[in-house]
């Protein structure tokens, strides 16, 4: 199987000391990034999951046909959580057909962080909100199996106390509350070295996350990829979640997105198993 980054904030070369991580491009094949995440999941039996499609169908598009891809080749998609920087490129799987997964709360808009005083829109955007409303939605809320050996993990439980989710607003009938991302799950690869977790933006805390995968499959982790959204965090933070996942037994971490320079740097001097993805790069498990 492999993970393919399609979408990230950035496409310089990636960083892998093990040679795990591969890159695709070339000089005639030039990926885009932007704010944004995306990944490709390829099963060993051929199947195809998108995670995430990134804040825009442009950059989605051009990067997916580098890759010698469309939106007919794949399988099923996946949402992490209903913020615009996933779901901007989904509209065109809506209009396909393509069976598309997510939260039902996922849907609520506005989605909104407080930025210096100021409220700034994360939400679904509206054409892609209405574009849902005829496709193949599956809205799911509990662990789902998506295709043979991958799974949505549900709603995540919070059991650490240190892992805030920062300053986010979602509205709730006609009140805006603090927004406690009940929508954002995970998903599950089963492979033969491991379980392998990818995380859209990790709101709901990589900690939480992890430990949840960990109780439900009681599978040892290989690896946990995609943004964990530690950019905001302070040392006391980042210091507790590295302790953390080095308990739960994580062998390969490989941030990306919103995870933040420090948490990187944090994270490759604590892990050995430390790999640096960007958009046209490939892991092969």
């Amino acid at each position: 199987m492999r993970l393919i980054s399609v979408v990230d904030n950035t496409s310089a070369p990636p960083y892998s000391p093990s040679g795990l991580v591969k890159r695709l491009d070339s000089p005639a094949k030039h990926f885009l990034s932007e704010h944004g995440f995306s990944m490709l999941v390829e099963t060993d039996k051929g199947h195809r999951v998108l995670v995430d499609t990134g804040a825009s169908e442009e950059v989605l598009l051009h990067n997916l046909s580098l890759l010698e891809l469309s939106v007919d080749k794949i399988d099923a998609v996946f949402i992490t959580h209903g913020h615009y920087d996933h779901v901007g490129g989904l509209a065109p799987f809506a209009k396909a057909g393509v069976p598309i997964f997510m939260h039902p709360k996922a849907l609520v808009r506005p989605r909104l962080a407080v930025n210096n005083d100021k409220m700034v829109d994360l939400s679904i955007p509206e054409k892609v909100a209405q574009g849902l409303a005829s496709s193949n939605l599956r809205l799911v809320s509990t662990m789902t199996e998506i295709i043979d050996g991958v799974k949505t993990s549900g709603e995540i439980s919070r059991l650490f106390p240190f892992e805030v989710a920062g300053n986010y607003m979602s509205k709730v009938g006609e009140n805006l509350v603090v927004d406690n991302f009940n929508d954002e799950q995970a998903l599950y690869i089963s492979s033969k070295k491991g379980l392998i977790i990818v995380i859209g933006c990790g709101h709901a805390g990589i900690v939480n996350i992890v430990h949840q995968a960990k109780k439900l499959t009681g599978s040892k982790i290989f690896m946990i990829a995609g943004g964990f959204h530690l950019y905001c965090g302070d040392t006391e933070r980042l210091l507790k979640t590295m302790d953390h996942l080095k308990n739960l037994g994580v062998e390969r971490v490989v941030p990306m997105h919103c995870t933040g320079f420090e948490a990187m740097k944090l994270i490759s001097d604590r892990f050995t198993g430390f790999e640096l993805m960007s958009v046209g790069s490939e892991i092969v498990i």
